[in-house]
């Protein structure tokens, strides 16, 4: 058997999607059969019947697939009782114009491929049929009409209805939860009341002719529809209403002008992009509307408002890499949804082009850096060479035998070059390397801990460095990134200490799975500002005067190895330096 002929039923949601056509029309053909049935009688209550379980299945606020439970029914049907049992003549009058309403709702929609001339003619039906005969035989109580009226409305205006079989109908614009704009409605509804409540006043002026007032009226209606639309979008030079109401209906009650003046004026400041986006959420949290947000960037997280007052009406959105989520007391509207999205715009495009610009002016710092130093390279290569040829030259002469007759003990200044020539002659050649050829690369140089740790407890002898090492030393580490950690912090605490001579400057080094090397000195503590900036940016109020370009690139290279370098303490008398493996705790 083949499965592809035999189709899946149809639900009735489907079905009365696909006939909704029949539906609209069966609908106001019994409406119409209604009205044109004599006041109160039994066939009167069954067409009306008859219609309210037809607009049912047609009505666009409920999706016709969603169940309802017991009370709704109950409260449905016993409301529909008494409506049809005590049914008055204006409930059909107001019926009609709440009719009229939802229909011009469809008519002006822009969710639709094109303005459907099938609701054009349904809203023509009903308009008609409201003012020639609903209105003074069921508002006004008339009697007696003009010749051929009631012959016209029995008879001719159903022709209208019948005349929508032919008309074109898509239904593909409508969902199963029908598309329903609000403020149309609402506008036509309006329009419809003023109509009837203005033909009812001008039959003031033409003796209480009635139809000769609606003439009267609909005559000005649209003399007034005409004015309105010409000055709506004139085509002199002159914006039109439209500007102004634009303009009304974008502002909301805010002063988006001045906000954005604000934001505006805080992206021109020298801040950076993690201070600019905490002033620019600080402005946001002006706004009345909103009790709270919380945004995630790659500078951090915060948020401002109650948590206990939070509830669920959020609206979130993601500009480039900035998440943010605001949050009101009540369901926002799609046009603060629009707005909501427009700050969220422009504030991720400002703080997006902070990034950029820190991005930049680190990109301009290490550029001059890189040109200087390979200004430099040359004159530093040149020194180099000569210091390694007189350490090279000084290690061996230390290592020959001494004479038998010079037996006297060595000098501390002969000890330390004992002690230092070594390490020298080896660094200066692990340099000369690099200058030469800066391809070599030092990542992956590793050696035992327990021997690292000998020559670095050698060359800082009698600095007033306190060295401590716990565990077995027997785990391989990166020599070069443990060498330059090591020098740069103790280079930084020895300057720090020509300024508080009184602090003291402790090397620990912890051995195990995950090796761990700090830095501690107890001198004053590190600036919120540079402690922001440290591995990442220049520093500019450093109390030495340095830019901490020796600690960011002990950074980028601890990266590279698989290490992190961090400021483990920043207080009075506790600053320590970190290394240790990424994600590692100290």
């Amino acid at each position: 058997m083949n499965l592809d002929l035999i189709k899946p039923k149809k639900t009735l949601t489907e079905i009365i999607r696909s006939a909704r056509r029949w539906v609209i029309l069966a609908m106001l053909l019994s409406l119409h059969a209604a009205l044109v049935s004599p006041l109160g009688s039994e066939f009167e209550r069954a067409w009306l019947l008859v219609h309210f379980g037809l607009f049912l299945l047609w009505q666009p606020f409920v999706s016709t697939d969603q169940e309802l439970n017991i009370l709704a029914i109950v409260l449905l049907v016993a409301i529909t009782a008494v409506v049809l049992y005590g049914l008055a003549p204006w409930m059909l009058v107001a019926w009609l114009a709440i009719l009229i309403g939802i229909m011009g709702g469809k008519v002006f929609t822009q969710q639709a491929a094109r303005p459907g001339r099938f609701y054009v003619a349904a809203v023509f039906y009903l308009f008609a049929i409201l003012l020639i005969w609903a209105v003074p035989l069921f508002l006004l109580g008339i009697s007696v009409f003009p010749m051929g009226l009631q012959t016209v409305v029995t008879f001719f205006l159903p022709m209208v209805l019948i005349a929508m079989v032919f008309l074109p109908y898509r239904a593909e614009d409508e969902t199963n939860a029908q598309v329903f704009d609000f403020f149309y409605s609402l506008l036509i509804f309006q329009l419809v009341v003023v109509l009837v409540l203005g033909s009812i006043s001008a039959m003031r002026v033409t003796d209480n002719q009635y139809f000769q007032a609606v003439v009267l009226t609909v005559l000005a209606f649209a003399m007034g529809l005409f004015i309105l639309g010409v000055l709506w979008g004139p085509r002199a030079g002159f914006g039109g209403l439209r500007t102004y109401f634009s303009r009304y209906l974008m502002s909301v009650g805010m002063p988006f002008e001045l906000w954005m003046r604000r934001i505006a004026e805080l992206s021109e400041t020298d801040m950076s992009s993690a201070r600019f986006l905490q002033h620019a959420m600080n402005e946001v949290a002006t706004m009345p509307w909103l009790i709270g947000a919380d945004w995630k960037s790659p500078d951090g997280a915060d948020s401002f408002g109650d948590d206990n007052k939070l509830k669920s009406h959020a609206a979130s959105f993601r500009i480039h890499r900035l998440d943010m989520t605001f949050y009101s007391e009540s369901r926002l509207s799609p046009a603060m949804v629009l707005h909501l999205r427009l700050l969220a715009q422009v504030v991720g495009e400002f703080y997006e082009g902070k990034r950029r610009e820190q991005t930049l002016k680190q990109n301009t710092y290490i550029q001059a850096v890189h040109e200087t130093g390979a200004r430099l390279t040359h004159d530093i290569k040149n020194l180099l060479q000569s210091l390694y040829a007189l350490a090279s030259a000084g290690s061996v002469e230390a290592q020959k035998p001494r004479p038998e007759l010079d037996r006297r003990p060595p000098s501390p200044y002969e000890a330390l070059l004992g002690r230092q020539l070594p390490q020298l002659t080896k660094r200066l050649q692990t340099t000369l390397d690099k200058l030469q050829n800066p391809a070599v690369n030092t990542q992956g140089v590793t050696m035992r801990a327990s021997e690292w740790w000998a020559e670095a407890v050698a060359r800082h002898v009698d600095t007033g460095v306190s060295f401590s090492a716990t565990g077995d030393m027997n785990e391989l580490i990166p020599a070069v990134l443990f060498d330059t950690v090591l020098e740069n912090c103790l280079e930084n605490a020895r300057q720090k200490k020509q300024r508080e001579p009184e602090i003291q400057i402790n090397v620990d080094y912890h051995s195990g799975p995950e090796p761990t090397l700090a830095i501690t000195d107890t001198g004053s503590v590190i600036t919120a500002s540079a402690r922001a900036d440290l591995f990442r940016v220049p520093i500019v109020d450093s109390p030495s005067g340095g830019l901490g370009i020796g600690l960011f690139q002990a950074a980028k290279q601890a990266e590279q190895e698989g290490y992190v370098l961090r400021v483990a303490d920043t207080e009075a008398g506790m600053v320590r330096f970190v290394l240790e493996r990424d994600g590692a705790t100290a």
